[in-house]
């Protein structure tokens, strides 16, 4: 092997640089099955989160759903208490006055924790949908 062989390398070593940015460019260019298939591996990958965005979802969501229901119950038996005259104090305005309190609180401690967690819950779907449109929209055009 001369010095020439070994400053512009030999046949084997052009063929297997040339293999190399054949398989290089090859692998830049992704075919339909390429991109379902990378897709489908996201997903897979993707998983344990969409598991965690739920349990998430679900410790904050049914407290804060079942308080509603809670409170609405007591606003709804606070009518068919006997009613009082307006200045005097009675079970029904107390059973009003604690669900109304009752439904206040629900929203200052766990109103904006539980729009935060749907937010991020739907909102990842939302616009992952979106992108997609205006990309279908960009191709069609």
């Amino acid at each position: 092997m001369g010095i020439l062989a070994r400053i512009f390398g030999t046949d084997e070593i052009i063929g297997k640089a040339a293999d190399g940015v054949i398989a290089g460019a090859d692998a830049m260019i992704l075919t339909d099955e390429e991109r379902v298939r990378y897709h489908l591996d996201f997903l897979r990958a993707y998983e344990p989160f969409k598991l965690a965005q739920r349990l998430l979802a679900m410790t904050v969501g049914v407290p804060y759903v079942a308080i509603w229901v809670i409170s609405a119950l007591l606003y709804t038996g606070s009518i068919l208490v006997d009613p009082c005259p307006p200045d005097k104090q009675c079970k029904s305005r107390q059973i009003e006055t604690a669900s109304k309190e009752l439904a206040v609180m629900n929203n200052d401690t766990l109103g904006l924790p539980f729009a935060i967690i749907l937010g991020f819950y739907f909102a990842g779907g939302a616009v992952e949908g979106i992108v997609e449109k205006r990309a279908r929209l960009k191709q069609g055009t």
